[in-house]
C-alpha cells in the first residue's frame, strides 16, 4: 500500500510539474494565481480582524491619551455627549501638567446645540477645549485658531471664538468675521473654517469654542465640567498614572480609540470567519472551474490510460493529489502574499491614519493560507471526482 501510493505520489508530482511547465501552462497557472488571490484577500481581513480584537496599537510608542468616565454604554468617547463628567477640569488639567512626560492637557466638553446665522438654524455638535501647543486638531477641525489658555476661565474676559468646521459653515451659510448666535446667545463670531477633508468634520458638522464659554452656555460652569481630558505624551508608561486622576474612568490611547474602541467587540471574529466561507466558496468554484476544463481538455488521455488498465480509482487518486498540490502552491503564494500585503497596510496606516498598527502580523498566517487552500482542495474533489469518473467511462 505506501509502495503504490509513493508511487501515485510520483506520477502526480511530475503531471504536476510537466502541467506547469509546458502542456498546460496557462490554465494550472490561472488556478494556482486564483487560489493565490483568494488566500491572499483572506491573510488580510483577517489580519485586520486579529489586529482590531487584540487592540495591536494600544502599544504604540507616539501615544496621545484620552481619559474618559467608564460607561455601560458602547458609544465611542470620541463623540459621546450627555453621560458622565469629570468635575474640577481646570484645577485638574493644571494638575495633570505637571506630571513629567506631558506636552499638553485639556479637557474637553461636547453638547449638540443650536447654531443660528442670518435665517439659518442648525443642530451642531459644539466642543469646549483648552487651545494648546501641541493639540492641533479635535474631532477633525483645526484648534489652533483659538486663543491659547481659556481666557475667559483665566482673567474673565469673553472672547467669543469659534472655528466651524466646513460642513457646519455650509449649513449656516456662514464665511469667516460673520457673528453667530450659539444656543442662544449672540456674542460669537466665526474666526476660523476649517476646509481639511477629515472623515470625523466631513459627516459631523462641528464648532471649536472655549472650554469656559461652552461651560457657561449648558451651566456646567458651577463645577468645572468636562466630559473627557486629552493628554498629549510619548511616554506609554503614564498610561497607569493618568488612571488615577479620576476614580471610575478609562484611560484609551489615540490609536485605540480610532479603531477597537469604536469596534463591537464580536465584529473582528464575525469578519475573520465570514473571509473563511468566502474563501473556500470562491476558492472551490474558482477550482472546480478552471481544473474541471483541464479534465476535459485531457479527456482522451484519461481513456487511453483506462484501455491500459488503469483502474478509476486510481485515477481519481491522481487527480485528488493533483488537485491538492495545485491547490498548496496557491495557498502558500497567497499566504506569502497576504503577509507581505498586511505588512504594507500597517505601513500605510501609521503613515496617514493612525500612530499603530491596524492589523496583527505573524508567520503563522502562511500556515492559514495553506490549511485554507488545503480545505480548497478537499471541498473541490467530489466534483473533480465525478467528472473524472464520467470521462474514464467515456461519458461526455
Amino acid at each position: 500500500m505506501y509502495t503504490r501510493w509513493r508511487g501515485l505520489i510520483g506520477v502526480a508530482v511530475g503531471q504536476t510539474f510537466s502541467r506547469a511547465t509546458a502542456t498546460a501552462r496557462q490554465r494550472l497557472g490561472l488556478t494556482v494565481l486564483g487560489v493565490a488571490v483568494v488566500i491572499a484577500l483572506l491573510v488580510v481581513v483577517t489580519a485586520i480582524g486579529v489586529g482590531l480584537a487584540t487592540s495591536t496599537s494600544v502599544y504604540d510608542d507616539d501615544v496621545d491619551y484620552w481619559i474618559v468616565p467608564d460607561t455601560e454604554g458602547g458609544s465611542s468617547p470620541l463623540v459621546a455627549t450627555d453621560g458622565p463628567s469629570f468635575g474640577d477640569a481646570h484645577a485638574t488639567t493644571t494638575r495633570i501638567e505637571g506630571i513629567d512626560g506631558v506636552d499638553y492637557v485639556s479637557p474637553i466638553a461636547m453638547t449638540v446645540l443650536q447654531i443660528e446665522h442670518d435665517g439659518h438654524s442648525e443642530y451642531v455638535l459644539v466642543v469646549g477645549v483648552i487651545s494648546q501647543p501641541g493639540l492641533d486638531e479635535l474631532v477633525g477641525v483645526d484648534s489652533t485658531a483659538l486663543t491659547p489658555g481659556d481666557p475667559y476661565y483665566t482673567e474673565g474676559t469673553w472672547i467669543g471664538e469659534v472655528v466651524l468646521s466646513e460642513h457646519a459653515a455650509s449649513l449656516l451659510a456662514v464665511d469667516e468675521g460673520e457673528p453667530v448666535a450659539i444656543g442662544g446667545t449672540d456674542t460669537f463670531t466665526v474666526t476660523a473654517i476649517d476646509d481639511a477633508q477629515s472623515a470625523e468634520a466631513a459627516t459631523i458638522p462641528v464648532a471649536l469654542v472655549q472650554l469656559s464659554e461652552h461651560q457657561a452656555l449648558t451651566g456646567a460652569d458651577e463645577d468645572d465640567l468636562a466630559d473627557q481630558f486629552v493628554v498629549g505624551t510619548n511616554d506609554p508608561a503614564l498610561k497607569a498614572e493618568l488612571a488615577g486622576i479620576y476614580p471610575q474612568s478609562t484611560v484609551h490611547s489615540r490609536a485605540t480609540m480610532a479603531t477597537s474602541e469604536t469596534m463591537d467587540a464580536a465584529l473582528p471574529l464575525a469578519l475573520a470567519g465570514t473571509a473563511f466561507i468566502i474563501a473556500v466558496a470562491i476558492g472551490t468554484l474558482f477550482v472546480v472551474t478552471t481544473l474541471g476544463l483541464e479534465l476535459v481538455a485531457e479527456r482522451r488521455q484519461l481513456a487511453t490510460l483506462s484501455a491500459l488498465g488503469l483502474s478509476i480509482a486510481s485515477h481519481l487518486r491522481l487527480i485528488g493529489v493533483q488537485t491538492l498540490l495545485t491547490t498548496l502552491a496557491g495557498g502558500l503564494l497567497g499566504g506569502v502574499g497576504g503577509v507581505l500585503i498586511t505588512i504594507g497596510i500597517n505601513e500605510l496606516a501609521m503613515e496617514f491614519l493612525t500612530s499603530g498598527p491596524v492589523a496583527f502580523v505573524h508567520p503563522l498566517f502562511v500556515g492559514y493560507g495553506l490549511a485554507v487552500s488545503l480545505v480548497i482542495g478537499l471541498v473541490s474533489l467530489p466534483w473533480l471526482a465525478l467528472t473524472t469518473n464520467r470521462l474514464a467511462r467515456g461519458v461526455p
